[in-house]
């Protein structure tokens, strides 16, 4: 990585409601922006139990500035999907946001469930900026675009303590951390996080001196060096 500053990106994926009512909420708070990850087909769904986004939603992180990105039209496994399939659910993906937001274009991806295989993280690699990964860790020296590392920011798996701590170590080796959770509400799912934990994180980013931006805007500043 070309930059010599930490950068700390804030990431939801499908998306949930609660992601924005609560999580884009506590962003821009704190003057921060995240990337949310549209699954066309969750829109105004109920998904495992969690109620997912609506129109009004998406509507709302554009308007706020925020990152839409894409995590496919029907949340399969990529790694199960021939060539044309994996290009078709980018394109319903894309077709689907354009629908509302003409011209619109998401130039970064997310893998559902983490899952990739070498072929499909080439062919995507090539048409997205950058692809997020659920490997565990910090994008620090050499880093691979189609498969950036990320930290959950779960409830069952991360309390204030630990995330001060990633923090702090992302300050201490100028890498990029990529937070991704899914909902941001009181009773968490067993992939979201209550807005305590979610604020916490938020205020202790902001405080640390790292740019807080999103995934797409982190990929052009690394390029451009704009970082330094």
């Amino acid at each position: 990585m070309l930059n010599q500053r930490a950068v700390i990106s804030f990431t939801f994926d499908d998306f949930p409601h609660s992601a924005v009512s609560n999580g884009a909420r506590i962003l821009n708070k704190y003057n921060a922006r995240g990337t949310f990850y549209v699954v066309g087909s969750y829109s105004g769904r109920v998904v495992d139990g969690v109620s997912q986004y609506s129109l009004e939603d998406l509507s709302t992180v554009v308007a706020r500035g925020h990152e839409i990105g894409c995590h496919t039209f029907h949340h399969p496994r990529v790694s199960t999907l021939t060539a044309s399939a994996l290009r078709q659910e980018v394109y319903l993906n894309a077709k689907y946001v354009a629908g509302y937001f003409p011209n619109f274009v998401m130039r970064t991806f997310a893998y559902p469930y983490g899952d990739v295989s070498p072929s499909a993280a080439r062919k995507l690699g090539r048409q997205f900026s950058g692809c997020r990964s659920s490997d565990p860790g910090l994008n620090v020296g050499r880093v691979d675009l189609a498969m950036l590392r990320s930290v959950r920011l779960y409830e069952r798996l991360m309390n204030r303590q630990a995330v001060s701590e990633v923090i702090q170590e992302t300050i201490d080796r100028n890498a990029w951390l990529i937070f991704y959770t899914h909902d941001v509400a009181d009773e968490a799912s067993n992939v979201g996080c209550t807005p305590s934990l979610f604020e916490h994180a938020v205020r202790a980013a902001s405080m640390s001196g790292a740019a807080i931006l999103p995934v797409c805007e982190t990929i052009a500043a690394i390029s451009s060096a704009s970082l330094r």
